[in-house]
């Protein structure tokens, strides 16, 4: 860099390069390391925005022109709300469905394609994600940022002046909502985050089920197939009673966090055993987290926080409702972790604009019993 910067003050006229650019993820500040002297002294860096949903609807359209293809309005409209725009992830996204999955071109491309897209690019390896990956690890305080951000619906104020905020930001993994509070960019970044810092083995697995169990994680299908998600989370509510303080020896796991780690934990191995696809939807970009499960045609939606007291906990159940009305779902489920230092357990269904939500409020943080107690 100072020895462009001295081509560029010299006196010859064959000087050369008459200009410099640098194209990268960071800002020519931020390469600069020699903190006494600056080889510049002019900036000029521009962003490069995500992709706006009528940007990926006319790139997609681009596609049909070439190859008749037709995409349903729905699939366009998944691929920018999962991607957040995203460029990689878009055409990653569009790269899936209409290449790898083998569908005749007379076909058109449905919400149940967009889906198997959507489950392949959650689990593959690729460049980007491998670079999410590192960037999120590089800090061992971003794992608590980001799952703050993810957990708690208050929210974390934007602050582009505070260092571990800006370095997510110039990542593209962080953005200021329209309310001037941090968000992940994009839900499939939320999915993978979770991945990323969930333990691989959290020394619970063995107690996920009972001792009386039959047939497993099987135990919580119909006799037609379908899941029964009332008695999958009885389950696991009273899972968490059987591990009792031991939730808390879970390793290199924030304990605020560990209920929501377990139970991405526990439906994560029961989809996988019954041959169905799970994955995030991030409705306000922080604090609210669906976990959306298919299987055989069917969808369940699970909203899981933090308890942030009782009003929150009511305003809850009533956004849940209005979600299951725009997925024309009869039936939601709705878990709340509390870690007061007084924790309550609740459950409770309500009828709410004509959807059922079925609610519980599971208490994670349990004292180790005493030494003295113990003997």
């Amino acid at each position: 860099m100072h020895a462009l910067r001295r081509i560029y003050l010299s006196k010859s006229r064959n000087r050369c390069p008459y200009s410099v650019g640098i194209v990268g993820v960071r800002s020519i500040t931020q390469l600069n390391y020699d903190r006494s002297i600056s080889p510049f002294n002019i900036q000029d860096e521009f962003e490069l925005p995500n992709f706006t949903l009528s940007q990926v609807r006319t790139l997609l359209e681009q596609y049909t022109k070439e190859t008749g293809q037709v995409l349903e309005q729905d699939v366009i409209d998944g691929i920018h709300k999962q991607s957040g725009g995203q460029p990689f992830l878009v055409n990653r996204l569009a790269q899936i469905l209409t290449m790898e999955l083998k569908i005749g071109l007379e076909q058109t491309l449905s919400t149940a394609h967009f889906q198997k897209a959507l489950h392949k690019i959650l689990n593959e390896s690729n460049v980007h994600i491998s670079h999410l990956k590192t960037n999120v690890r590089r800090k061992q305080r971003f794992e608590t940022l980001l799952m703050e951000i993810c957990s708690y619906e208050v929210g974390i104020r934007f602050n582009i002046h505070n260092d571990l905020i800006s370095e997510l930001v110039t990542y593209g993994i962080l953005k200021a909502g329209v309310d001037g509070y941090c968000e992940i960019t994009n839900p499939i970044y939320h999915y993978c985050i979770l991945q990323i810092f969930q333990p691989i083995i959290n020394g619970l697995e063995r107690t996920y089920l009972p001792e009386d169990t039959d047939a497993g994680f099987l135990d919580y299908l119909t006799g037609e197939g379908q899941i029964n998600m009332r008695r999958l989370l009885d389950n696991f509510r009273d899972f968490i009673t059987r591990a009792g303080y031991r939730i808390l020896e879970v390793p290199e796991t924030p304990q605020e966090f560990v209920g929501q780690y377990l139970l991405f934990a526990y439906l994560d191995q029961f989809v996988h055993q019954i041959g169905g696809f799970m994955y995030t939807e991030v409705r306000s970009g922080r604090g609210r987290m669906d976990l959306i499960i298919f299987h055989q045609r069917e969808k369940y939606i699970i909203e899981t926080k933090i308890w942030e007291g009782k009003s929150r906990y009511a305003d809850g159940k009533q956004q849940l409702a209005e979600y299951l009305k725009l997925e024309k779902v009869s039936e939601g489920y709705y878990i709340v972790f509390d870690h007061r230092q007084k924790p309550q357990a609740r459950f409770d269904t309500d009828q709410i604009e004509g959807k059922e939500i079925v609610s519980y409020c599971i208490v994670v943080l349990q004292k180790q019993p005493s030494a003295a107690k113990a003997m």
